[in-house]
């Protein structure tokens, strides 16, 4: 059953390929991208920039996305302009990386010389069979734009001076010195792993290696790192809204270990090669696991899954809780003995 994201897609594909027969690559003098999402989206599209950096040197980027997003992107050397508001001026490429009813009907109004999109990479891929894991999903969009060959590049995230300044500084008054991360919420609640094993797991780390733990969240997740901390033995630094988002990396870059369920701050620490253990619920296999060189990834993939992460069909066994407590332990055990 064709569902509404598929038709859009659709028709964003079939625009584009109206729109591209009487395009030219070669002149571009303005670069729009769309990348109207969430954080883990976000941070997996960073390499497009610096591939955009090599293929249109001197061109403006001007970057469309969620206010909250920003600090991901606020130092990339590529990108000229941030905004979060669609402009009323044309830009010569548009690059649909994410985007909506709203960004087809600014393309369909403001007609770029040529536009690449998501729904025509998504479509294919359908057609293939396979969902590719995003980073190359994005990489795939831009690739026409290309030269023959060229390979994928590894997304960065540009910290400033600034950043680490603040980190330090939290560090330092806090009297942290080696740590590890622990984000115990995610977006959706099925994708949440129990709070008690994560207290437990606490418990049992600081107890074998005396390390410090920081629970890092939103002040929407407060309730959840606070209920954490009374179940634990252990001393914990409760890190609630101190960062932004590029602080936040650079804070995953300090730390020996991360732990966490399927987030936008785990996709952060996979890019700034954190150790990491990534706990898996409903999530599509492959598509969104935390790319890095010594990222794990706890995942049981069931006959339910993928899901819509709304309603589960087997709540008194949901699949994020099939993920033991002693699994978590052991691997995390073993990255700390490395």
């Amino acid at each position: 059953m064709i569902n509404g994201e598929q038709i859009y897609f659709l028709c964003s594909a079939l625009y584009n390929k109206v729109l591209n027969l009487f395009g030219n690559k070669k002149k571009i003098k303005s670069i729009l991208v769309l990348r109207w999402d969430e954080i883990g989206d976000m941070v997996y599209s960073l390499h497009i920039f610096d591939h955009l950096s090599e293929a249109y040197p001197e061109i403006p980027v001007t970057v469309y996305c969620k206010p909250f997003v920003k600090p991901l992107i606020s130092h990339h050397p590529v990108i000229s302009s941030i905004i979060h508001e669609l402009p009323d001026k044309k830009f010569d490429l548009v690059i649909e990386l994410r985007g909506n009813w709203n960004t087809l009907s600014y393309a369909l109004t403001h007609p770029p010389k040529l536009r690449f999109d998501r729904g025509t990479v998504r479509l294919k891929n359908k057609i293939k069979g396979r969902q590719k894991h995003e980073t190359e999903t994005n990489f795939e969009i831009i690739k026409p734009l290309l030269p023959e060959g060229v390979e994928i590049k590894k997304p960065v995230i540009y910290i400033n001076d600034y950043a680490k300044k603040m980190v330090n500084m939290y560090l330092d008054k806090n009297d942290i010195g080696k740590f590890l991360i622990i984000h115990p919420v995610a977006r959706k609640k099925l994708r949440q792993w129990p709070a008690n094993r994560f207290a437990q797991l606490i418990s049992e780390i600081h107890r074998k290696f005396k390390i410090e733990i920081v629970i890092v969240g939103t002040k929407e997740e407060k309730e959840v790192i606070n209920s954490i901390e009374k179940m634990t033995n252990a001393t914990v630094h409760k890190c609630v809204s101190e960062f932004n988002l590029l602080e936040l990396a650079y804070l995953c870059e300090r730390s020996e270990l991360y732990i966490g369920n399927e987030s936008g701050p785990l996709h952060i620490a996979a890019v700034m090669d954190t150790p990491l253990i990534g706990l898996y619920g409903p999530g599509v296999k492959d598509v969104f696991y935390p790319i890095g060189k010594s990222s794990h990834v706890l995942h049981n993939i069931l006959d339910c899954n993928p899901c819509d992460q709304e309603k589960c069909v087997r709540p008194e066994s949901p699949c994020i809780e099939l993920i033991e407590l002693a699994e978590v332990q052991t691997l995390a055990f073993e990255l700390l003995n490395d």
